[in-house]
């Protein structure tokens, strides 16, 4: 298992994104921002944890209807800000189901892009202020939705591609558990019945996967910046990020 995962009772894929190298020597800083599976499994055990951490602000990238059936847990009682972006029906505004391509695993993450470009740019908006730091964001296995946000802000802040790869792969690890997790709370029938039409491949965190998606960004957008700037993330948020996370 990676060290820079953080122990706790509830999410199992909770990691700090610090310690990487980035853009111009420097190094993504510790301590400030990372990226986990659902916040509404932590237990009563696991805010003290948070309290240690000095987290402020989750950023949720769950749909409305997740958000809905399974809620918070006892995030509030950490006193952390809940901001909800979730990336395939932000704030409402989706009145059609978005058009997500699931031929394969790079292709539903390309269109996750696209389609959830609002969402990311709110979050990266969200978490480039000091006050809002340190931050975690996540979704439901903190795999797709999240590992997706992951990649754009390590983009971002000048991480190598290959780096920004390894650190997707490693929600692999925890596939087990969260699978396991997962039929535990809505039973075996709805877990199949989840994977109807779904790429097998996006049961798994396969590195090829991000490596696809990657390649995507640099064909399609030109690269991380020219990205950002189609879905509304402002040259000054990428300042504030490289200037907050950055060391």
């Amino acid at each position: 298992m990676s060290d820079r995962r953080v122990a706790l009772e509830g999410p199992v894929n909770w990691r700090d994104l610090g310690g990487y190298p980035a853009m111009d020597g420097t190094t993504t800083r510790w301590g400030r921002l990372f990226r986990s599976d659902s916040m509404h499994t932590l237990t009563a055990a696991d805010i003290p944890v948070l309290r240690e951490l000095g987290i402020r602000t989750a950023i949720d990238f769950r749909s409305a209807h997740e958000l809905e059936r399974l809620g918070i847990g006892p995030l509030g009682e950490a006193h952390v800000s809940h901001v909800h972006v979730p990336t395939f029906d932000y704030n409402g505004r989706l009145v059609e189901a978005p058009k997500i391509d699931l031929s394969s695993g790079i292709e539903f993450y390309t269109s996750m892009l696209e389609t959830g470009g609002p969402a990311y740019a709110e979050a990266a908006r969200s978490v480039a202020s000091d006050d809002a730091l340190p931050a975690v964001f996540y979704c439901l296995a903190g795999k797709d939705r999240t590992g997706v946000f992951a990649a754009i802000v390590l983009g971002l802040l000048g991480v190598a591609d290959d780096v920004i790869v390894a650190d997707y792969a490693l929600t692999h690890e925890v596939v087990p558990q969260l699978t396991v997790r997962r039929i535990e709370r809505d039973g075996q029938d709805a877990e199949d019945t989840r994977w109807s039409g779904i790429p097998e491949e996006l049961k798994g965190a396969h590195a090829y996967v991000m490596e696809g998606l990657i390649a995507r960004v640099h064909e399609n957008w030109g690269g991380w910046e020219s990205y950002a700037a189609a879905v509304g993330i402002d040259p000054t948020t990428i300042d504030s990020l490289r200037t907050l996370l950055l060391d």
